[in-house]
């Protein structure tokens, strides 16, 4: 035999392999074990509690003088998450986000007739936490990885040009899907996109009446795996 033939036989041979490999692998196998994730997430407008002024009237009544309704106005939020794969289909992350919500206070119903009126003020927010996300294992493909998370952590507002601080808790609940742009051999094993959609709750922190307050939330980014 050649040494043409020979190379020719041992190039089949690898390629057949590798083939083999390929099919063997099962749908949705996950390259790397490390994830860094970063992107923008928007999260929906939180209420966050009403309330009316009054006063005691002589016959110890109580007299309306003006409500008032609370919120947090929808805004963006830059995140960043450095995740472990701890089984194929199991994952932990730690996660940090920061946004510039609003917060509004309306003011309405005043005793004397005074036009409605609103006072806004621009605020910052930091979410510092973690989250188990699962894969969902019937519906793993080659690129395409639909998922399920859950998590929570520390809640930190600033207001009043950060001179007031609120400190509270919250979790998060949802999913998205994970898509693979690209994998390889080398130190970075994969690259892709990320969206995920969430229901945030946040507990304390400023908030005008007690107990949770929820809002939605949809994120995208982009990662990278090790």
């Amino acid at each position: 035999m050649t040494r043409a033939r020979a190379a020719a036989c041992a190039i089949v041979l690898c390629s057949v392999a590798a083939a083999r490999d390929a099919a063997a692998q099962p749908a949705g196998a996950t390259p790397g074990r490390f994830e860094v994730s970063g992107g923008a997430t928007w999260i929906g407008r939180t209420s966050i509690g009403a309330a009316d002024a009054g006063e005691t009237t002589p016959s110890n009544g109580s007299l309306r003088i003006f409500s008032t309704s609370s919120d947090l106005a929808a805004a963006p939020e830059i995140d960043v998450r450095i995740g472990l794969r701890l089984a194929r289909a199991l994952a932990v992350e730690a996660e940090t986000a920061y946004g510039r919500p609003e917060l509004r206070v309306s003011l309405s119903g005043d005793i004397e007739n005074a036009a409605p009126a609103t006072a806004v003020e621009r605020m910052q927010e930091y979410l510092i936490g973690g989250a188990v996300l699962w894969r969902v294992p019937g519906l793993q493909r080659p690129r395409l990885s639909p998922f399920v998370a859950a998590g929570g952590g520390y809640l930190r507002e600033l207001h009043d040009r950060a001179l007031l601080a609120q400190t509270g808790r919250y979790y998060t609940v949802g999913g998205g899907v994970a898509y693979l742009l690209a994998s390889r051999s080398g130190w970075i094993k994969a690259t892709g996109v990320r969206v995920d959609a969430r229901a945030v709750v946040r507990r304390d922190g400023v908030a005008f009446a007690a107990g949770s307050h929820t809002a939605p939330s949809l994120g995208a980014s982009l990662f990278v795996r090790f």
